[in-house]
């Protein structure tokens, strides 16, 4: 995420279940929300992807 769009994933929160942390490990699954942090500029490009 970081090398294409310039945002690092801090967490994701998944339905039913709590905030996690994310790891090196973490796979994005649909339906997930994702916490991220970068650049405003950055973080509002990646935002419109959605």
């Amino acid at each position: 995420m970081r090398s294409k769009y310039g945002v690092t994933v801090v967490g994701i929160k998944r339905p039913g279940e709590g905030f996690t942390y994310a790891a090196a490990e973490t796979v994005i699954q649909k339906g997930d929300v994702i916490v991220v942090t970068g650049k405003i500029h950055d973080v509002e490009s990646f935002a419109e992807l959605s």
